[in-house]
């Protein structure tokens, strides 16, 4: 009798849960649930770049496999069901390709998708050889449904290569702020040698995306007490508004130690500092023995949030954690009014897109939903995001932060230059740290695309919201 009983309670929880689901989520015999994100949402707007079963972007659950290969038409069939998402528009209607092998070692063109047969014709081979062998896995990948390249070049024309202090390896964003007259400042730390050292200058635009850089040094560390004189010091995520005008620019500053400690400055829209930075008291996030640097700020519902990032040992980054406060100076300055402090993301073993090293996050408001974009570098895989920093989404509930359940909604073109040459210098991995801004109906969010020679070009992206 128990036994029936408890069989009968597991099934009625059964339906009640596919009930639950059926209002949020869709249902694929092939992948199960997967979420059906509300209209107006941020997490709407995006669609993936890289279609998987959306469970886990490491090893699949259910693998895209060929089922059929027509030699003779060069086609193949697959096991994927949902094949009208490849007819899916991308920015200036770039092909979709088929990905094999580890970080995309194979590259092919899709012509065209016969909805009916479920035939895919294929096109050139930009990469690598084809396994076509029914139960070879394939990916469908095209990043830029999602995105397009403000310029389909780097941020700046030309591009710098040096400043008064030296030949520099990279420059990468640092948080973007909008002046009274319209204007816009981007923070631009600029990167010595093999992260020698870093300083903090600057970029300037009329209209977010024709910019020019200037050669005005705001920030380096032989202006800071408690940094070592010749390390890194650098800006992340965007200058908080206060309510007098001026800005509150979070740092990042290497010690004498070599380790990172958090820190903060206050600057005016013309960048000239009104504070010094100052370390921030924060408990667990100060001192010379830890190792951590601050990654966003920002107020919602009241509350004052920040996003740390936690290096790890030998370098491996994966933590990110947020501190809630409810006054802000108190906080940064004698570890008061802290409501809660909470790991947000272990890279180590989350799953998905987060597998790897977690290392970027910025807040992002839209329609009065707080999200964090989250950017991460993967561990090792047989797929396209393999070793590249991706993004994806996380959004606030009320209670709690929810992992948009999607493979990567960011990623870079890996080798499509093989097709289009222009993007020959965005081909390997995306830099940390994003800076977004929404204007007019777009989100932009300045980053650093990279080919590892000369490392990276700080760029520009921008994603319609409508």
């Amino acid at each position: 009798m128990k036994k029936i009983l408890l069989v009968s309670i597991f099934f009625f929880i059964i339906a009640c849960r596919v009930d639950d689901l059926s209002q949020t989520e869709d249902y694929n015999p092939e992948y199960g649930y997967e979420e059906v994100f509300p209209e107006g949402s941020l997490n709407y707007l995006f669609s993936n770049a890289l279609i998987s079963d959306r469970i886990n972007n490491i090893e699949r659950l259910n693998p895209i496999t060929i089922t059929e290969y027509d030699e003779l038409n060069n086609r193949i069939k697959t096991n994927y069901t949902n094949i009208e998402n490849l007819t899916i528009e991308s920015n200036d209607n770039q092909s979709w390709f088929i990905t094999q092998g580890g970080e995309a070692s194979t590259v092919v063109e899709i012509i065209s998708v016969d909805l009916d047969s479920g035939w895919i014709t294929l096109g050139e081979t930009y990469l690598g050889s084809l396994n076509k062998n029914s139960g070879a896995k394939i990916e469908f990948f095209n990043p830029f449904v999602n995105y397009s390249i403000i310029n389909d070049r780097p941020l700046f024309d030309s591009y710098p290569t040096s400043v008064t202090e030296g030949v520099f390896n990279y420059i990468q964003p640092g948080g973007i702020i909008e002046k009274s007259d319209g204007t816009y400042v981007l923070l631009t730390p600029v990167v010595f040698g093999a992260h020698a050292s870093r300083s903090l200058y600057y970029a300037t635009s009329n209209d977010l995306e024709n910019w020019t850089f200037h050669n005005d040094k705001i920030l380096s560390t032989d202006m800071i007490p408690f940094a070592k004189t010749n390390g890194n010091v650098f800006s992340t995520d965007n200058p908080y508004k206060l309510e007098n005008g001026n800005f509150l620019v979070l740092l990042g500053v290497q010690q004498p130690n070599d380790n990172y400690t958090s820190a903060y400055m206050i600057i005016d829209e013309n960048l000239t500092i009104i504070q010094q930075p100052k370390e921030i008291m924060i408990s667990d996030w100060n001192g010379e023995d830890q190792n951590s640097f601050p990654l966003a700020l920002t107020k919602f519902d009241d509350q004052f949030r920040i996003l740390f990032h936690r290096r790890n040992p030998n370098f491996i980054d994966r933590e990110i954690h947020e501190v809630i406060a409810t006054d802000l100076f108190s906080a940064l300055d004698s570890n008061s009014s802290i409501i809660s402090s909470s790991l947000l993301h272990r890279g180590s073993n989350n799953s998905g897109y987060l597998r790897g090293k977690a290392d970027d996050a910025s807040y992002i408001v839209f329609n009065s939903k707080l999200h964090v974009l989250l950017g991460s570098e993967e561990l090792s895989s047989d797929y396209v995001t393999s070793n590249n920093r991706e993004y994806g989404l996380m959004n606030w509930d009320g209670n709690t932060w929810i992992h948009d359940s999607r493979s990567p909604l960011l990623i870079n073109p890996v080798q499509l230059y093989r097709k289009y040459p222009v993007y020959d210098w965005a081909w390997d991995h995306l830099g940390a740290f994003a800076s977004p801004i929404i204007k007019d109906g777009t989100l932009y969010v300045y980053m650093a695309f990279g080919t590892d020679n000369p490392d990276y070009f700080i760029s520009g992206i921008k994603i319609p919201l409508n």
